[in-house]
Parts: C-alpha cells; structure tokens; sequence
C-alpha cells in the first residue's frame, strides 16, 4: 500500500526531469541551428507537458484514467462556464487595478481607450481560440502534476507547480533574449511573473474541481503589462514595479480561492 502511494510522487519527479529536459533539448537545438524560435512553436509547444505528462502515466501505473489524472471533468456547464467566467473576470481585473499606479505614478502610459475597447469586444472569442493551445499546459501542470502532489497539500504542491512551470520558460524565454526576439528586462519580468500567477491557476483549479477554469484564465490574450503602450521603451524599474504590483492581487486571489483543507481537493 505504502509503494502505491509512492507512485504519484514519483511520477511527478519523472515527468518533472522530463519536461525540463525535454523543452532545454528543443530550445538548445534552436539556439545550435541559429534558428529563431517561431511563433508557431510558443503555441503548439504548449502541449510539450502534456505529452510528456501522457508518457510517465504510461511508464509508472496510476490509478484513474487521463481524465482523472488531467483534471478534465467539469463537474456540470454550470460549474464549467461559471467557474471559467470567474478565473477570466478575476484575472481582468487584476491586470486593470495593477496598471493604476504605474500610471498614477506617471512611470507609463495606458493603451488608448479604442484599443482597450477592441480587446473587450474580441475577449471570449480570443480566450476560447488560445484555450486549445492553453490546455496542453494545464492539463500537465495544474491538473497531472498538482494531483500528483496532492499528498504535500494544496500550497506546497502549488509553490512547486508554479516553480517548475517557471523553470520550464526559462530556457524559452532566454533563447527568445538571446536571439533578440524578446528584451532581456522583459523576458526576466515575464519569467518571474509567471510564480504568482501559477499559484492562481492552482487556486482556480483546487476551487472549481477542474482545470477547466484555469485554461480559460491562462488563455486571456493579454497582461497588465499589455495595457501599456510603448513597453519596448518602459524603464526595468518600471517593469519591475509592475511585476511587484501585480503579484500581489495574485496571491490574494489565490488565497481567495485555495481550499481551507489540508488537501488541493
């Protein structure tokens, strides 16, 4: 009894060395052939953690089936359009309230109204068109992976998802910087924003049951830091400001949502 509960904890080691492997191999090989990573692979390579989720449930035997072990049952529409609704609606408003004091301080100006209200028009159709690529990371992140630490309990097993999601964009993100695609202080503020907003999505999918919500979240087309114009030209101190300002809500959110219970479930 003792080595089957020692079975998800390993499979999440396993899939940990693979993952992180798997992305640091493609984006070196990127970086060898002096190819620029296209566009097409940040999207299509969100599914890179699925796939490597689908072949450590093949090599170590847990009980369940995928849609167990990937989180997918919604749990009913009402839950799955009221919980995806929420995590979106949540995740606006904390970019919005974010961006006010990096503009009250003058350190940046906001994207005109006429965009703003272009985001707002084309928001669901956007979110549900990147949440076919989203899935592929939630599925392996907040649903295999945070299931297959349940037994640490919902903060432990969430600071550890987030972590190792940040460690897989890592070698994205620095070989983007290193082939001038992405701004070294942007790839930095990106890469690090990225912790609370993975403690949020564990919250959302602890919440809700499902990973559901959380796809719908991670697939909004925008951040705080899309709500500003000329970003390019933004100072590092104001870029870090705003990663800082933004973490916060984030955590209260995620304090928000977090289950009371020892468990993620």
């Amino acid at each position: 009894m003792q080595r089957t509960n020692q079975r998800p904890l390993r499979a999440a080691g396993l899939f940990t060395l693979l993952v992180l492997f798997s992305i640091a191999l493609i984006c070196g090989a990127f970086l060898l052939l002096d190819v620029p990573i296209p566009e097409w692979f940040v999207i299509v390579g969100r599914w890179l953690p699925a796939l490597v989720s689908l072949l450590v449930l093949r090599l170590v035997p847990l009980e369940g089936g995928l849609p167990t072990w990937w989180s997918l049952r919604p749990g009913g529409w009402r839950r799955l359009l009221g919980g995806g609704a929420t995590a979106v609606a949540v995740l606006v408003a904390v970019y919005a309230l974010s961006v006010l004091p990096v503009v009250a301080l003058g350190a940046a100006e906001p994207q005109p109204w006429p965009a703003l209200a272009q985001v707002a028009v084309l928001l669901i159709p956007a979110v549900l068109l990147f949440s076919l690529s989203t899935l592929g990371e939630e599925a392996a992140w907040r649903g295999f992976l945070q299931r297959a630490l349940d037994s640490w309990g919902f903060w432990r097993s969430a600071a550890v998802v987030s972590a190792v999601w940040v460690l897989f964009h890592v070698p994205l993100h620095g070989t983007m910087a290193v082939q001038g695609v992405l701004p070294w202080d942007i790839a930095l503020v990106s890469t690090v924003g990225l912790f609370p907003l993975g403690l949020y999505l564990s919250a959302v999918v602890a919440r809700f049951g499902s990973v559901w919500p959380a796809v719908f979240a991670h697939a909004l087309p925008f951040s705080a830091l899309n709500l500003l114009t000329d970003v390019d030209g933004l100072e590092p101190a104001t870029l870090w400001l705003l990663t800082g300002i933004t973490a916060v809500p984030l955590l209260g959110a995620a304090a928000l949502f977090a289950p009371r219970s020892a468990g993620s479930r």
